[in-house]
């Protein structure tokens, strides 16, 4: 799960920069290994291991269960190092440095701000050079570790938090070294991201067969709301009310628009 919201925490630095012209052994599809005895093996979970596709523009890390694309912005190369930088600062980036260049082995830094990750890949054409061995409780995830299964997410307008829909029903507000910064669950409702330009929580709210678009914008230490639009079948109506998300209630908000009927 950490690796995953690592990796959802560096898409904020997200720019679109086209990368400059270098040494391209970096390109291709990478495997994730691990040393294990002085040997580096591939280790078999049971499920899709992680690995990172490069192309000339970009990154797209595999993980266990999101899928994420990452703009170069600039790269640099340095005798057997390339490095390939997100942000023009050069904050956060991918270092790749030969370990074993017969079997295609990497070493990866992978550095956001002031964390720093290693970890070492194969190239997928090399794979069929590494041995394979039976992944642990040690090496791999389990439904424990994992907790609520991610349903969606969305990088805020700060681009300093995420939003997170864990389980159909819960959000979770998280800064970009995965401290908890908010978490709300909603009884008896569903939760969707809006994947619009905006600089607060866009949310869908369902509720049966009614739903409800809102949008909550950070004030002090909660978020607030102030307007909504509730939608029944085919039948949609707006209203400005003040709502806090802390006090969110869908039967609350829904009884306030008048002529308008739940089709429970």
């Amino acid at each position: 799960m950490k690796k995953i919201l690592f990796g959802l925490l560096i898409i904020n630095l997200f720019l679109s920069c086209k990368s400059q012209d270098t040494n391209d052994n970096y390109i291709g599809t990478w495997l994730e290994v691990q040393q294990k005895e002085n040997e580096f093996v591939i280790v078999d979970c049971d499920y899709k291991n992680e690995s990172i596709k490069i192309t000339q523009d970009s990154i797209v890390e595999n993980g266990v269960m999101e899928d994420l694309k990452i703009k170069i912005n600039h790269i640099k190369q340095e005798n057997t190092e390339t490095t390939l930088f997100v942000d023009k600062q050069e904050k956060v980036y991918y270092k790749f440095l030969i370990v074993d260049k017969e079997k295609g082995i990497f070493k990866c830094e992978i550095k956001n701000n002031e964390s720093l990750i290693i970890r070492y890949f194969v190239n997928k054409t090399n794979a069929d050079k590494i041995k394979k061995v039976k992944g642990t409780k040690a090496d791999c995830i389990t439904s424990e570790d994992a907790g609520d299964l991610i349903n969606d997410s969305l990088i805020l307008d700060s681009k300093k938090n995420i939003l997170l829909v864990e389980g159909d029903n819960c959000i979770s507000i998280k800064n970009r070294n995965d401290e908890q910064i908010y978490e709300r669950c909603f009884d008896n409702c569903t939760v969707k991201i809006r994947h619009i330009k905006n600089k607060g929580l866009p949310l869908t709210i369902i509720s049966g067969q009614n739903s409800i678009d809102i949008e909550f914008y950070k004030k002090g230490n909660d978020w607030i709301s102030n307007s909504v639009t509730c939608y029944i079948g085919e039948d949609k109506k707006s209203k400005e009310i003040v709502i806090s998300l802390k006090e969110f209630d869908f039967d609350n908000v829904f009884e306030q628009f008048e002529g308008i009927k739940s089709n429970e």
